[in-house]
């Protein structure tokens, strides 16, 4: 291995310009404006990272000595060569099946800061590094449990985890990263003069006091143009003493991108902790108050919703709470027994034919709108979902969700009789 790597160090550079970042198969800016901090301090080159790989922890380093730890340099080295990175793997598989990926986004918002990447030392590491896309999660609190997520960000999963399980945690319920570390505070407020665009995700980012925090520091320091993106579930409009659209408002722009996965009952069900009505109204508030505001849906795409994407899309598009290219994609890919890939055959089948039908009804209904991005992601969901075949999961599937339908008094049964048959498959 040490081998391998010396012989990469002494490679020269295979990506120098724009152009070269654009048409890379496995480089990334990320690791050059950008690193990834979660809430017990661990360090990734960015949110869809390995969460098993940590590149180092923020409790016994700063920021900037994790950000040229051996395992970092040693990344943008195989990234200047343009070779893949284990930890990358995610967006590598992804894109296999033509999706959209973290990478290629943040190669083209971040592509103009090309020139950083020769301040790269022979060993990978380098003296210019300046915070460009801020993404900390400063804590896994949240008040929903979706099935797609894990205590490490929701503590409302706590204790469901421990009895899906069947085992006790020796880990805190509520995790904060400042607070085990309040010096990082002062290297966070720093970064802050670098940033372009700052994502805030969870957890729920609405109920961190952080993250208001940075909002009041951005204020403070006149950088209301900074881009604000969210992932948000939208459930919360004021916390303690703050305003959220006062806030806000004070910035130029913000791409609200709205966690929900499906509608109703069925919303309900999948994200629990989601009350449907308590949702639209404040959708409908933001919206009627908010006019600096792009808005997106952000729909995790699993075994439990791809068969439903045409009505979820309908309902946000109809009540014109996004345009055409406003329904964005988020594939998952753990737990693996929830991905796509897991149907079996003629539910597939099923679930592609009512997919094509819907393009064809949009393109018919609406000639007018650009659904070429849409459709393309469509099309590209398809292909994964066909990529491979993991209906030896189905097992685990059934397992998992019965036992937190008992946990939850809740009923996959009766959510959804039309995938009951899936089980006897």
């Amino acid at each position: 291995m040490l081998k391998r790597l010396k012989n990469i160090f002494r490679e020269k550079s295979k990506i120098n310009t724009s152009e070269d970042i654009e048409r890379s198969k496995h480089f990334c800016m990320l690791p050059w404006i950008h690193t990834h901090l979660l809430p017990n301090g661990d360090v990734l080159p960015c949110c869809v990272s390995d969460f098993n790989d940590p590149y180092a922890n923020v409790n016994d380093k700063s920021i900037k000595e994790a950000w040229n730890s051996d395992k970092y340099n040693a990344t943008r080295k195989l990234m200047l060569s343009d070779r893949p990175v284990y930890s990358c793997s995610k967006c590598y598989e992804l894109e296999e099946s033509g999706i959209d990926t973290m990478r290629k986004q943040m190669n083209s918002w971040f592509k103009h800061h090309v020139n950083v990447l020769k301040d790269t030392k022979p060993d990978g590491s380098s003296t210019n590094l300046e915070m460009r896309y801020l993404d900390i999660r400063f804590s896994n609190i949240c008040n929903f449990k979706c099935r797609g997520c894990s205590p490490a960000l929701s503590s409302s999963w706590y204790e469901d985890h421990q009895k899906l399980w069947d085992f006790k945690s020796e880990d805190k319920k509520l995790i904060n990263l400042t607070d085990a570390n309040p010096a990082l505070w002062e290297e966070i407020e720093d970064s802050l003069e670098h940033i372009e665009i700052a994502y805030f995700a969870g957890g729920e980012p609405l109920m961190m006091e952080e993250h208001y925090q940075c909002l009041e520091l951005l204020i403070v320091k006149g950088k209301t143009d900074v881009e604000l993106h969210y992932n948000t579930n939208m459930s919360v409009l004021k916390f303690k003493k703050y305003d959220l659209l006062h806030l806000w408002k004070q910035f130029k722009k913000i791409n609200l991108s709205i966690s929900i996965d499906d509608i109703e009952a069925r919303g309900e069900y999948f994200r629990s902790g989601l009350n449907w009505s308590k949702f639209v109204e404040n959708v409908n508030k933001v919206q009627s108050e908010l006019t600096n505001a792009v808005y997106e849906i952000n729909c995790t795409l699993q075994i439990f919703n791809i068969h439903r994407i045409p009505q979820i899309h309908f309902y946000f598009y109809n009540k014109k709470i996004i345009d055409e290219y406003g329904f964005i994609f988020n594939t998952l890919q753990d737990p693996t027994e929830y991905r796509t890939q897991v149907l079996p055959k003629r539910f597939k089948e099923s679930a592609e034919v009512k997919l094509k039908a819907y393009m064809g009804l949009l393109k018919q209904t609406h000639p007018d709108a650009d659904w070429s991005e849409f459709f393309g992601t469509l099309i590209s969901q398809i292909n994964y979902m066909n990529s491979e075949d993991r209906t030896h999961l189905l097992e685990n599937f059934q397992i998992q969700t019965e036992r937190l339908d008992r946990i939850r008094s809740e009923s996959f049964k009766d959510t959804y009789p039309e995938l009951l048959e899936m089980l006897d498959s």
